[in-house]
């Protein structure tokens, strides 16, 4: 039996793990930090089928201006970061030419058409049912001309399967009475779902892969060596011989693939989220509120407000105008909303071209990896899983994996 590292206990690292178990691998699984702990505790929760349009885009030149003096934006920049990184955002740049941004968009709507069925298979076999809605995402729309531009990415989502449906004020209300009526209109998309505990889903699957053999090593990994035809991962307190192994450690994989000199222009996206303290439902479903990059979802500790994005690096502090403008928006759609029950940051892994790298290293073989999810990283968990496991077993997919090469990046 081949044995397999996987280092990163997030949603990509535990499906993956999930996948290669079943595939008759002997996995060890690395990480510091709790499994699921990390980004894949704190996002929006959602599924988000709908979730192919890219942060590049077009329109992205004449909007940033604007974008970066306002502070209700739901984009902020660390200047002095950027500064020190204008190579990064140079390549960022590069990939909102129109006809860059088409083929981002097709790639990732491939990949996502799978995701959902992807997530049954685990969960057809891990019963996680109770943290797991069928109850569909709402948009929102603040004025008529947020609406109108919308229309553009939606008929988008549209051509590559998404099922939209268009909602009136009045309908909205219907739907969710307890939002304050400061709308123009909404969508809904189709087939979405969302969890309400996105810790206890990570938890589950991960108590299944130690239920069944596998191995979880609660330490940091500090090298990674050849070794003839093997890979010795040296951890803080352990090291190991493995056959092969998958570095999918979210922003942190940056590092650890400049151990075995494969060289990612790997960024991050912090994002934040303030739980308030609301047990009682005051919505049905996940609400977007586009205009602010903010969702809001009920969970089962409360009402979640996550999102926005910010550059800023894994090293700069909490950035508290971003939770003061979270929270001040929060109440103006939720007047009711209670205090503050916690907040929290966290980094989503982002390259150039706002799509992953899921594959073999392309100067060592056994070598792989799978990260650079961004946004979508948690509705994509499940099938990047089971991607890599099939790279890994040199089987050929039906999905087209090669925009997400690593290669792209050499």
């Amino acid at each position: 039996m081949e044995k397999v590292a996987v280092i990163g206990s997030g949603i990509i690292g535990i499906c993956s793990s999930y996948f290669l178990q079943k595939n008759n691998f002997e996995v060890t699984l690395f990480d510091p930090e709790k499994p699921g702990s990390m980004t894949s505790y704190g996002h929006a929760c959602t599924f988000a089928n709908y979730g192919f349009i890219p942060i590049n885009s077009p329109s992205l030149f004449k909007e940033i201006p604007s974008m970066l003096i306002n502070s209700e934006s739901p984009l902020s920049v660390n200047y002095w970061y950027i500064l020190n990184n204008l190579n990064w955002a140079i390549k960022f740049l590069r990939n909102c030419r129109k006809e860059k941004v088409s083929y981002i968009i097709s790639s990732l709507a491939n990949l996502l058409n799978h995701a959902s069925s992807s997530y049954d298979e685990i969960f057809n076999d891990i019963n996680v049912s109770e943290y797991i809605k069928n109850a569909e995402v709402l948009s929102l729309y603040k004025d008529k001309d947020e609406y109108l531009n919308s229309q553009h990415t939606n008929n988008l989502r549209k051509k590559y399967g998404v099922k939209i449906q268009e909602l009136s004020s009045n309908e909205i209300y219907e739907l969710e009475p307890n939002i304050a009526q400061i709308y123009y209109k909404g969508v809904m998309y189709k087939g979405s779902r969302y969890t309400t505990n996105p810790l206890m889903v990570s938890k589950k699957i991960f108590e299944s892969f130690i239920s069944r053999g596998g191995n979880y090593i609660n330490d940091k990994v500090i090298n990674i060596e050849k070794n003839n035809n093997k890979i010795l991962i040296k951890s803080q307190n352990n090291s190991g011989l493995f056959d092969k192994i998958l570095i999918a450690a979210g922003s942190w994989s940056k590092n650890l693939a400049l151990l075995v000199g494969d060289k990612f222009p790997l960024e991050t996206e912090r994002g934040y989220h303030l739980l308030f303290n609301n047990k009682d439902r005051i919505i049905n479903r996940p609400v977007s509120w586009p205009k602010y990059g903010i969702y809001f979802v009920p969970l089962q500790e409360g009402l979640r407000a996550a999102g926005t994005v910010e550059i800023a690096g894994l090293k700069n502090g909490i950035n508290r105008k971003r939770l003061k403008m979270i929270e001040d928006q929060s109440r103006k759609l939720f007047p009711q909303l209670g205090e503050v029950k916690s907040n929290w940051i966290g980094f989503r892994p982002t390259l150039p071209d706002s799509m992953p790298i899921i594959g073999e290293s392309a100067n060592h073989k056994n070598i792989f990896y799978s990260f650079g999810h961004q946004h979508i990283g948690w509705t994509l968990g499940a099938i990047s899983g089971k991607i890599i496991c099939d790279i890994i077993l040199r089987k050929k997919t039906n999905i087209n994996i090669s925009p997400f090469d690593p290669k792209r990046f050499k």
